[in-house]
């Protein structure tokens, strides 16, 4: 399995001033908890949480593998700090694939000073890129700033090797809004309730490994 393509960083290129960090419609300290499943088998749990840090937000991702994926060593976290704009200061990323190694990702906003990224390969040898953008946001950001800014369209994505312009398709659903990310070697797809907190119920991930879905535990989140 090959996760790279999707692990992005995303710079926003939309209109209107940036969302403040405190109205946001999700509680502080939130926990969602998702069943994962790769080509229809499950494989674990995804853990999302939310929590304030220095008048901006903490994000953190975690993959808890169960049977095969456990047993093959494949892993992912990763965290992701935000201002009150919403626009990632840090982010750091660890995955490790089996047969592959760890690959880690390093990436921050420099002050009137476009921002930097660092890559650890397998093997040790590390690369970098950096930009003059500061507007950027990453994987877990982008996720919650569609719940503040559900508007958002244009983007840049990230790829390890560096930025790549695209477009968020909106997905009308039954009960549900979903956004798209897509490319030829890569597809993003979340999936929000029409509700005041705009929950992130359904999040779909697909490369030349497959697709993954990570569905919501109802039960674990109080609805």
């Amino acid at each position: 399995m090959r996760w790279t393509g999707w692990l992005l960083v995303l710079a926003w290129t939309g209109a209107g001033l940036p969302a403040l960090a405190q109205n946001v419609p999700w509680p502080s300290g939130e926990r969602l908890t998702y069943s994962l499943a790769w080509q229809g088998i499950g494989v674990g749990r995804l853990y999302l949480s939310a929590d304030p840090l220095n008048g901006g937000w903490r994000f953190r991702l975690k993959l808890e593998t169960t049977g095969l994926a456990q047993a093959l060593g494949f892993g992912l976290e990763s965290e992701s700090q935000v201002g009150h704009d919403f626009f990632t200061d840090r982010f750091w990323q660890t995955l490790t694939e089996p047969l592959k190694g760890t690959t880690r990702l390093v990436f921050e906003r420099q002050e009137n000073n476009g921002s930097w990224a660092r890559v650890t390969h397998p093997d040790g040898s590390q690369s970098t890129w950096s930009s003059p953008k500061e507007e950027i946001m990453d994987q877990l950001s982008l996720i919650y700033y569609l719940r503040v800014r559900p508007e958002t369209r244009q983007i840049y994505a990230v790829d390890y090797p560096g930025l790549a312009q695209g477009r968020l398709e909106l997905l009308p659903g039954n009960g549900l809004v979903g956004y798209r990310f897509a490319r030829e070697d890569l597809l993003v797809e979340v999936w929000y309730r029409k509700d005041a907190r705009r929950t992130p119920v359904r999040i779909i991930f697909g490369r030349d490994f497959g697709r993954l879905e990570a569905t919501l535990l109802e039960n674990l989140n109080g609805r």
